[in-house]
Formats: C-alpha cells, sequence, structure tokens
C-alpha cells in the first residue's frame, strides 16, 4: 500500500533544515513513490470502482424487485451460498424494500485472488425502523465484474461438517462440529437416510454472532427472533455465542439437520405444511430435548386451545397466538403418527407431501384415510389421555384430602409434653 508521511512531520523537517548550519545542509531530496506502489494504488482504484459497482447494481435490483438481476451479481460457484441469496431474492420479491444502500469500507486483496472488506448494509422496510448490518465480506472477480460471495468466514473442519463463524467463535465452532457429529446418524436413521446422499454429504453449518446477522443473512424483511434456520440446498444457520453449550448444540442442531432430512425427500418439501416441517424437525430433536410436546398439548385443549390446522400451515401468514403451537403441536400430532404407523409409514407420508401432494391425498393415499379423520384420532386419543391426566389428579387430590381429614394418631405411652421427665418415677 501507498505510505503518506503525515504534513505535521514534513512542516518539522523543514524547519530543522532551516534552523541548521550552512555547512550541514546537503541536497534535500523526495523520495517519488516506486512504480510497484503507484501500480499498487491504481489497482486499488480500480478494484474499488468495480465492487462499488457491483454494490449500486445489487441495490438497484433489490429496490425493482428484479430477481435475475440480482443474482447474476452473486458468484455462482458456491451453490449453497446461491441457495441462500435465492430465497432472500424471493423474498425481497415478496416485501418491497423502500431503500437500501450498500457501502464498501477497507478492503484488501486475498492469496486466493478474492477480495475482502467491511460491507455495511443500510435499510428499511416499507413502515419499518431504519435497520443496518456491518460484517467481512468476499466478493470475487469474473468477466469484468466482482461478484458478491457472502461473508468473509473463519472456519473448522471435522469429518463430515465444515463450521463456518464469525470471529472469535474458534471453540464455539469445534463444539458445533461435535454436536453435529453426535446427532447425525440418530436424524438420518429416523428418515430412513442412513445410506443416502445426504448421509455422505459435508453438511456445512454457519454460526452468527448476533441475531441482527443472521437475520439479515436469510432475508432484508426477516425480524422474527430465532436461534436456528435451514431452507433447501442451504448450510444450516445457527445463532450462538461462545457461552452456548453442547446440550443446547445437539438440540438445535437436530432440530436443523431434520430440516435438511426432510428437504431431500422432495422437491417441493418447502411447500408442505410449515407444521409438518416444524414437528417432524422437533420429532428428530425429542431425543436431545426430551418430550415437551405432552403436556402443553392436554393443557391447550383442555382449554379448547388448539390451533386449527390450516392456521398453522403458512410461515408468513401464521397468526402470533398460535406461533408456538407450529413446533408444539407439531411435535405432537407427528408423533401420534409414528406410534400409530410406525416409521416406514410416517416417512412415507412425509414423503408424499415432499413430492407435491395435498395433506388429504397423502393421507388418504398413505393412511387409508382422510386427514380429517386422521385429525379426529388423534383428538380423540388427546381427549383419552386428558381424562386419564384428570382421573389421576382427582385421585391424588382425594388422597390428600383424606389424609387431611384423618386425625394424627397418639401413642398411649407418649408422656404430656409439658411435664417434665421422670415426674413421679
Amino acid at each position: 500500500m501507498p505510505i503518506h508521511r503525515p504534513a505535521t512531520a514534513l512542516l518539522l523537517a523543514l524547519a530543522a533544515l532551516t534552523a541548521a548550519p550552512a555547512a550541514a545542509i546537503t541536497t534535500a531530496t523526495t523520495t517519488a513513490p516506486s512504480a510497484a506502489q503507484h501500480i499498487a494504488r491504481e489497482d486499488d482504484a480500480k478494484t474499488r470502482t468495480s465492487i462499488e459497482r457491483t454494490l449500486t447494481a445489487m441495490a438497484d435490483a433489490v429496490i425493482a424487485q428484479r430477481v435475475d438481476a440480482y443474482l447474476s451479481l452473486v458468484w455462482p460457484d458456491d451453490e449453497e451460498f446461491l441457495n441462500e441469496q435465492k430465497y432472500f431474492a424471493k423474498d425481497f420479491v415478496r416485501v418491497k424494500t423502500e431503500a437500501v444502500k450498500y457501502t464498501l469500507g477497507d478492503f484488501a486483496r486475498q492469496d486466493d485472488g478474492s477480495v475482502v472488506g467491511d460491507l455495511t448494509i443500510d435499510w428499511n422496510i416499507e413502515g419499518k425502523p431504519a435497520r443496518t448490518i456491518t460484517f467481512k465480506a468476499r466478493f470475487i472477480q469474473r468477466d469484468e465484474w466482482h461478484r458478491y460471495a457472502g461473508e468473509a468466514w473463519e472456519t473448522h473442519i471435522a469429518p463430515g461438517v465444515l463450521v463456518m463463524h464469525d470471529p472469535g467463535l474458534d471453540e464455539l465452532a469445534a463444539r458445533a462440529a461435535e454436536a453435529f457429529i453426535a446427532v447425525r446418524d440418530h436424524v438420518e436413521e429416523g428418515f430412513g437416510l442412513a445410506d443416502s446422499d445426504l448421509s455422505r454429504h459435508t453438511q456445512q453449518i454457519k454460526l452468527y454472532g448476533s441475531m441482527k446477522h443472521l437475520q439479515a443473512s436469510i432475508a432484508l424483511a426477516y425480524e422474527d427472533p430465532l436461534g436456528g434456520w435451514n431452507e433447501p440446498g442451504e448450510p444450516i444457520k445457527l445463532l450462538a455465542s461462545s457461552r452456548t453449550g453442547p446440550a443446547a448444540l445437539r438440540n438445535v442442531i437436530a432440530h436443523e439437520y431434520g430440516h435438511c432430512a426432510t428437504f431431500v425427500l422432495g422437491d417441493k418439501s418447502s411447500e408442505m405444511p410449515w407444521w409438518v416441517l416444524e414437528g417432524v424437525a422437533e420429532l428428530a430433536a425429542n431425543k436431545f430435548t426430551g418430550d415437551r410436546a405432552e403436556r402443553r398439548v392436554l393443557s391447550w385443549a383442555k382449554r379448547d386451545n388448539l390451533a386449527p390446522w390450516d392456521q398453522i400451515s403458512d410461515f408468513h401468514n401464521t397468526p402470533r397466538e398460535f406461533m408456538g403451537h407450529v413446533y408444539t403441536q407439531g411435535l405432537h400430532m407427528m408423533s401420534f403418527i409414528s406410534e400409530r404407523y410406525q416409521r416406514e409409514g410416517r416417512n412415507a407420508w412425509l414423503t408424499a407431501l415432499a413430492q407435491g401432494a395435498e395433506i388429504d391425498t397423502a393421507t388418504r393415499e398413505v393412511f387409508g384415510i382422510s386427514f380429517e379423520e386422521l385429525d379426529k384420532d388423534w383428538r380423540a386419543r388427546i381427549a383419552e389421555r386428558l381424562a386419564a391426566a384428570e382421573a389421576k389428579e382427582a385421585e391424588e387430590a382425594a388422597k390428600q384430602q383424606e389424609s387431611a381429614d384423618t386425625p394424627a394418631k397418639t401413642d398411649p405411652e407418649e408422656k404430656d409434653a409439658g411435664e417434665p421427665a421422670g415426674k413421679g418415677g
């Protein structure tokens, strides 16, 4: 990089020369920038101009909701990152971005020819507060354009898994790799994928050190709190800190890897009802989290607060009061299906849905009944368990009342508590 001497230092040097005896003054020379420095400076200017042209075009594409134009500026050789950006672009068509600006800060060339620099994104969605995020981004040149290649991650490699992470999360990355290795076989066996392309795939996991970075990586309009994310063909994305322990990592990675397994069952998998997607992912993690559904679902049933299935089927249109039902009620139904039809029946049903069948059609084809009948049977099972739980509670309450009503027995040989020991003896 060119080296510039501060103006103050130059003035002090001139003053010293003026004050020195004439005999001591020889020839004062100024060193001109070397040819290499001059070329490097020109290259930096050209690189900045090229990347800023890309960033301006990206912003224009977002505002104009032009998916193809945006994706043409994304580095295409990283297929999983490209899939992330396809979802990102699909969402800026769904929700209009009012304004967005990409700003390049300091940057440096890397040994592999890419450029890494500070990227700031400022944007706002109509009717929402302005938002901003800054992270290290990578750009790779091809065909006169610098293509956006996403975050400049640090990496941790282990058998079957590549963990990419923000700076400072090295130990967490190692724990995440261990957690993935611990849950992988269980999840794959549960989906009947123990000997499949998924089982031989090197799974990518990205660790984000902040909620807003994770949200912005998904979509500019995304603002709901979350701990993990996965869509077809994408890496698993996790929000984590250096304090996140092994158990928590196993829980969330098993859930997200459950999504990975679901998505390989068919090319329409992301169109399945949301409660099915989250319910089976919760089922995949159930071994590591314990059964968290039974008590809550019975409580909802008792208060007539089970969610209608069509109210928890669409990710973008589920009422806020039913957000928890998506996961817990979904898990409960998936457990019921697994108990009744076993793993093979459940996976056949999931596969039919993942290949585009409507839920009633898939239920009739695989289980031989309508979804309405399946729902009725599930509710009948809940009623049985609720009645059993209430009977047990009533029995325990009766025992406690009987104990409270029965006078305490007195030992006939017991001395009066107020009588001094040994009196009369």
